[in-house]
């Protein structure tokens, strides 16, 4: 309840900042579309979540350049994803992006992207344990309120865009900033210390090194470092900064913590 108060008050403090004066300009079938957009992100379902995720890979792959079967990218990972076509629930699909972005990122149906630009910068354990990673900011759930935290902000959105000549008109689809949720999300050091464990887990049970997690956080320190600041999605998720630092140790603890016990 406390979210659909939170929609509908985005929504009409939106319409309220245009002025009593504005409202006759408001084309009343775009703000009540606003309004149950507002309304549906309150109540999504993991249905609705599977559903978006699906249309906006469909977006996203189409508005960047796919790595062809013949690729030694392409190659790399199918050989390295060979048989891992189900895990934690999730019914997984793996594609390349040619872009020298240090990136990768996972969606709610199960879709997992990696950049070029990373499989150039990591191994292959890295590279397994970042897919990890990402894959277990989906099983947390993260991934469901980022969409939910964007379908909000489309509604409100949307209402601005229904007062004639404030901003414009503006799309009626929230298929790019689902998209941009997957590239940009900022989650919490609770949720990025999850992802960590998962991808762990994620690494030892495809027979990888139990270090390769923490490799993969001083890989990405490094070159956050050298390059400054980085549009990278994963480059400023693992900045260097005291918390990376922390999360780099506490996953080469885990990694000395299973070896010691001979697993």
């Amino acid at each position: 309840m406390r979210i659909v108060t939170a929609c509908v008050s985005a929504v009409l403090a939106v319409l309220t900042m245009t002025g009593c004066s504005a409202l006759k300009n408001v084309n009343t079938a775009r703000a009540l579309q606003a309004g149950v957009t507002a309304l549906s992100a309150a109540s999504i379902t993991d249905a609705q979540v599977m559903e978006m995720s699906r249309q906006s890979m469909v977006q996203t792959d189409a508005q960047n350049t796919i790595a062809p079967a013949g690729s030694p990218y392409t190659q790399r990972l199918a050989r390295l994803t060979s048989g891992l076509t189900h895990y934690g629930g999730l019914d997984l699909n793996f594609k390349v992006y040619l872009t020298p972005d240090v990136n990768a990122f996972a969606s709610g149906d199960g879709s997992v992207r990696v950049f070029s630009g990373l499989m150039d910068v990591m191994d292959d354990d890295q590279l397994m344990a970042i897919i990890g990673h990402e894959i277990g900011h989906v099983a947390h759930r993260d991934t469901k309120d980022a969409m939910k935290n964007a379908y909000i902000n489309a509604a409100a959105r949307e209402a601005v865009g229904a007062v004639g000549g404030t901003i414009g008109q503006l799309s009626d689809s929230t298929l790019g900033d689902i998209a941009e949720t997957y590239l940009g999300a900022r989650y919490s050091q609770k949720q990025e210390n999850e992802a960590d464990d998962y991808g762990f887990g994620f690494t030892v049970d495809n027979k990888r090194d139990p270090y390769a997690m923490a490799r993969s956080m001083e890989t990405l320190m490094k070159l956050s470092g050298s390059s400054g600041s980085s549009g990278s999605g994963l480059l400023q998720a693992f900045s260097s900064h005291p918390d990376t630092a922390a999360r780099e140790a506490r996953m080469k603890a885990k990694a000395d913590a299973y070896v010691a016990a001979g697993k």
